[in-house]
């Protein structure tokens, strides 16, 4: 009888061990995505550039930064989860946008299945067209018509990014940010969009690979604050590039 009380102890230890065991593996692995899915420092900031020093030259903390909440992951049946803008920041006087766009090692699977590719492409290169198209409305007097794509109320321009691109990657993602001058949200701008498209297969009169709404007339905006380390960057940044 007592051996048979000491196995069934040394069992319910083992028991109780693998379930602590497949628990904290269970955490563990939750904690390493949530983790792995935070933005890295560079994607976290606003990167200087000539027309950011200008404008914060001439409106220094009164700066205007915003950006919206919106739905940052594709989510059609095509291209589900495939790509996400985490951040878009908005730099009103400076007419620029800069946006973070991100995609998972795993949509490069899915580009390879999706166009017939021998292999999975790297994770190294570049293999997406990402630009802004800003919807204008034509007819501000009359609201009822700003849900269509109707030219004579709705106009649309095509933004293209800046060379210079943060690029960064961790463990499962790949990071982006575009910078795009010359957006100037006023009262007559009823959305903004990023599109994709695989750069082998760019053609902006067909539908995009993946759009994503970062700008919307009827959303609220949210300010952002320059941080100290932001604005001594950017006061440093007509310094560092003559250097």
């Amino acid at each position: 009888m007592a051996r048979k009380k000491i196995a069934y102890h040394i069992i319910g230890y083992i028991f109780k061990t693998l379930c602590m065991i497949l628990i904290l593996g269970v955490v563990g692995i939750i904690v390493w995505r949530l983790v792995s899915s935070i933005d890295p420092k560079s994607m976290k900031t606003i990167t200087p550039n000539d027309k950011i020093y200008d404008a914060y030259n001439d409106n220094g903390q009164n700066l205007t930064v915003f950006w919206q909440d919106q739905n940052s992951i594709t989510r059609a049946e095509k291209n589900y989860g495939y790509f996400s803008v985490t951040r878009a920041l908005f730099i009103d006087e400076a007419e620029q946008v800069q946006a973070v766009f991100r995609y998972n090692n795993s949509t490069l699977e899915s580009l390879k299945d999706d166009y017939g590719l021998e292999s999975v492409p790297d994770r190294n290169g570049d293999y997406y067209d990402v630009t802004l198209l800003v919807a204008y409305d034509l007819t501000p007097d009359d609201t009822s018509d700003n849900d269509g794509n109707d030219p004579d109320s709705v106009r649309f321009e095509r933004f293209y990014a800046s060379p210079d691109v943060v690029k960064e990657q961790k463990s499962l993602y790949n990071y982006r940010k575009f910078t795009f001058d010359g957006v100037k949200i006023d009262d007559s701008v009823l959305a903004v969009y990023v599109d994709i498209y695989y750069n082998q297969d760019i053609d902006y009169e067909k539908e995009a690979y993946g759009t994503l709404c970062i700008y919307d007339y009827d959303t609220e905006n949210e300010n952002y604050t320059i941080s100290k380390k932001e604005r001594e960057a950017i006061e440093s940044w007509k310094k560092e590039e003559q250097a």
